[in-house]
């Protein structure tokens, strides 16, 4: 404790020396080194400004007691230089390294912000319905030695000629759509339901017989992309009820013992359910859910039942059942809307009925449900596929029975809302115009944006039909 209390007394006398010399700052201030010991001790001819030999004193006093706790920091000499001096203003390297280090977060996070909205600003307006693809590759004949039938050779030519042949995928571009679904997969949907299914359609053979069930020029469009995906709506996600509960319990955090009750309740069904969840490790990037107990996981069931209409029933019963419910709950929500109206306006309702009124969500048919959810998932597929520089087009324009047929899907449970063409847009020459679809509307291309309606006759602020009160 000796070289602290002397360390102490040199800072002392140094710091009464300081307030009592007239010194009025003057003096070569080029040759002057603030971070040496020989300032606390030995002042030169010309003496330096009170800021800087302080600073030295206070440099020198904490080299020589660092290991007792005694540190300097950039942030100490800030405040010194500005109680001395008045200067508030400091150079980067007086700057307090914890605040350079937020204020560079900071922006840094500022920089990346506005490069993502640039970024998806430009995915947005990139993206169009391209009207031609680009053929990777012309089908060449089949030349099998083993099939020496002049009969089936000529079958087949009559056949190609009859139905054109689709073209040969680009492997490259298949695997990147691939990719795109699997992003379209963060598209959110009602209790992360996930109602829908993609079929990735690559193969020559079945992309002809998938365009033969597409009407017009949508057929061109399946022979000539790359890849189709068709989106089908799960009209009956219900039945997946089993399916729906194991995923939840699979991406449970494992339940705690110094949890709730709750969680008591919920440790037996994580455990019988999900046994080796608990030696998993959690990595980063992984979504947790607090485990849920059984009537938590069965209240969600009856919630994606009731929301979806896909009661796991035969199709005939669940047609009415699903009309019968959805009738019933319209007419207690219109009596609920009515008690809650009267209750705001009479005060003795107010006193019969203390707390709000629960109202009753409206209710969609199982296909307008689902086809919504889908959506959402590939409307993200078309903007993936535009970042990577693939050109799509959505249809609708086909046979559904038909597709369901050459694609093996079930019949009654899944819709299909629409097929997603992926590929290299058609390189048209100089004097070449764009082309239209079959009623002769042109879509652009990239570059060339399709109109669209005013943004005030779309969007409307505070209520319907009123102008947003704000300049862009």
């Amino acid at each position: 404790m000796g070289g602290h209390n002397t360390s102490l007394l040199i800072v002392a006398v140094a710091a009464c020396f300081l307030l009592f010399h007239d010194n009025n700052g003057s003096g070569d201030r080029t040759s002057r080194r603030s971070t040496t010991v020989a300032i606390a001790f030995a002042p030169p001819p010309t003496f330096p400004s009170r800021r800087h030999l302080l600073k030295g004193i206070m440099v020198s006093a904490c080299k020589m007691h660092n290991n007792m706790g005694i540190s300097y920091s950039q942030k100490t000499h800030h405040v010194l230089s500005s109680s001395t001096t008045g200067d508030i203003g400091t150079s980067e390297s007086e700057k307090d390294p914890i605040l350079v280090s937020n204020n560079s977060n900071e922006s840094q996070m500022n920089l990346n912000n506005d490069n993502l909205m640039d970024g998806f600003d430009t995915v947005v307006n990139k993206r169009y319905a391209c009207t031609r693809f680009q053929r990777y590759q012309e089908p060449t004949p089949n030349k099998d030695v083993n099939n020496s039938n002049v009969e089936a050779e000529d079958s087949a030519k009559t056949t190609n000629t009859a139905v054109p042949q689709a073209a040969i995928s680009d492997q490259s571009v298949v695997k990147a759509a691939h990719k795109c679904l699997a992003l379209s997969q963060r598209a959110p949907t009602g209790f992360n339901a996930q109602p829908y299914r993609v079929i990735l359609v690559h193969s020559k053979e079945d992309k002809e017989r998938l365009s033969q069930y597409c009407l017009g020029r949508n057929a061109d469009r399946v022979r000539d992309s790359d890849c189709t995906a068709v989106f089908l709506a799960d009209r009956e996600c219900g039945r997946d009820g089993k399916r729906y509960t194991n995923f939840l319990v699979d991406n449970m955090d494992p339940p705690l013992q110094n949890e709730d009750d709750d969680n008591d309740e919920a440790r037996p069904l994580f455990n019988s359910m999900a046994p080796s969840s608990t030696t998993v490790a959690k990595t980063n990037t992984s979504r947790t859910r607090r485990p849920l107990s059984s009537k938590a996981l069965f209240k969600l069931r009856a919630l994606i039942m009731l929301f979806s209409s896909g009661y796991p029933l035969p199709r005939f019963l669940n047609v009415p059942f699903s009309w019968g419910v959805r009738t019933a709950v319209s007419i207690l929500s219109f009596f609920a809307r009515c008690l809650q109206s009267l209750r705001l306006r009479f005060r003795i309702l107010s006193k019969l009925f203390p707390s709000d009124i629960q109202l009753l969500p409206t209710l969609s048919s199982a296909e307008t449900w689902a086809q919504k959810n889908t959506m959402l998932a590939a409307m993200i597929y078309m903007l993936a596929c535009t970042s990577r520089g693939l050109a799509t087009c959505p249809m609708e324009g086909i046979d559904a029975a038909g597709v369901r047929k050459v694609l093996g899907v079930p019949r009654g449970r899944y819709s299909i809302p629409l097929i997603v063409c992926a590929g290299t847009p058609y390189r048209r020459s100089v004097n070449e115009v764009s082309e239209t679809d079959d009623v002769g509307m042109s879509h652009g291309d990239d570059g060339n944006f399709s109109p669209r309606y005013k943004l005030d006759e779309v969007v409307f602020g505070n209520a319907f039909g009123v102008a947003c009160d704000w300049n862009e």
